[in-house]
């Protein structure tokens, strides 16, 4: 009889699953049953972005002891060590996993580069990824410009929330209210008028993409003596940072030196490109966050070797230095009138480490990659033993 079939067909049925999906700027639902994969839902994601692809973005959730972690493509979602709380949907956050090197040849979609952008912008407002005063008042100047276009008195009189675009870092070491800090956002903003929307995006990238701290992943780890480090992955390599230092590292490894990475429960061990150097190994305690470092680095690895053949291809965009050049020199004409305007209210007694660190590396004429370059120089095997001498006391 027909109600034998109906109960038959819905035995038949998979049993669906809601989940949760967070962008920067709103919140999806997607269906999904238990042979759902990561990509599946990846590509249902994105295409409700009007995307086929997505480049350097994943799915990231958190896992059953409280750390993040993104989706493998080709596994079940649901066989994922998702975190499980009664009655509560499981979420995602469709995250960059990777970093582009040269934000103008590779963010080429609009979509992608506002999502990119938006992700970027949090970690700075948010002080994840350390920004000086000046640039984050042009960065919120310059968030103002992409989200409402060309500054207007009226219109815009109440737009700009400063506490949602300043570090509270950065708010707190001057002696400003928050209506202040508006009306200097307000200034910088208004000397971009006439820049499309779009192209305040990719200027925000630009600059952004030379911080300490950008495309920096970082998990902590410890030499043979037990001293406590950072070790820092991202796009060009990987470096070693001092415990209360993450911005600027004490030693680097550039992905060319780098021959072969693995692990084997808390010891990982590289093998360099020199046959003379030494194995370089750490250690890192939990064993689910070393499979997400050895993915890391395999991936950006890849990624690093692709980036030099199409170089070496001739492909790529060749931009117009002299406007290149241009572009910066108002930078430095526009962070400098900020740097100014700020120094006068500015609380000395409020600094950070990271403030001072700042300070020193622009004294000392240094930049991101002077600064890497540094931590590179050597050869590989000093660098080795000097990681291995490390101390709590120099850290």
């Amino acid at each position: 009889n027909n109600l034998g079939i109906f109960s038959c067909l819905a035995k038949m049925a998979p049993k669906t699953s809601t989940v949760r999906v967070r962008y920067i700027e709103g919140v999806d639902e997607f269906e999904i049953t238990a042979k759902t994969t990561g990509l599946e839902l990846f590509q249902e994601v994105i295409g409700k972005l009007g995307l086929t692809a997505a480049p350097f973005f994943n799915l990231q959730y958190v896992d059953a002891k409280d750390c993040l972690a993104f989706i493998k493509p080709d596994k079940k979602v649901l066989s994922h060590d998702l975190k499980k709380e009664k009655g509560v949907m499981h979420e995602f956050d469709l995250q960059a996993q990777f970093f582009p090197e040269l934000v103008d040849e590779e963010l080429t979609h609009p979509v992608i580069q506002r999502l990119f952008w938006q992700q970027i912008r949090k970690s700075i407002s948010t002080d994840e990824c350390y920004c000086p005063p000046e640039l984050c008042v042009l960065f919120a100047a310059q968030s103002m410009q992409a989200l409402h276009g060309d500054f207007d008195p009226v219109a815009h009189a109440d737009q700009v929330h400063a506490e949602r675009e300043l570090p509270r870092r950065v708010a707190e070491q001057h002696s400003l209210t928050q209506e202040e800090w508006s009306q200097r956002i307000k200034n910088a903003w208004a000397t971009l008028r006439g820049m499309p929307q779009e192209q305040a995006i990719m200027d925000y990238l630009n600059i952004a993409q030379d911080l300490e701290q950008y495309g920096v992943t970082y998990f902590e780890i410890t030499n043979k003596k037990g001293t406590k480090l950072w070790l820092g992955v991202h796009n060009m390599g990987m470096d070693i940072y001092q415990w209360n230092n993450k911005v600027t590292p004490r030693l680097g490894f550039p992905w060319t030196e780098i021959k072969n990475i693995c692990f084997d429960d808390k010891k990982f061990t590289i093998k360099m490109v020199d046959p003379k150097a030494p194995d370089f190994k750490f250690y890192s305690s939990r064993f689910k966050v070393n499979k997400r470092i050895l993915a890391l680095c395999v991936e950006n690895h890849k990624m690093y070797v692709e980036r030099r053949r199409q170089q070496m291809a001739g492909e790529g965009m060749f931009e117009d230095r002299a406007a290149v050049e241009e572009k910066i020199r108002r930078t430095r004409e526009q962070l400098q009138a900020i740097r100014q305007d700020l120094q006068s209210v500015k609380d000395a007694t409020k600094v950070t480490q990271e403030d001072v660190i700042h300070e020193q590396q622009q004294a000392a004429g240094m930049n991101k990659y002077k600064t890497m370059k540094k931590a590179q120089s050597g050869d590989a095997r000093k660098r080795i033993q000097d990681f291995e001498e490390l101390e709590d006391a120099e850290c």
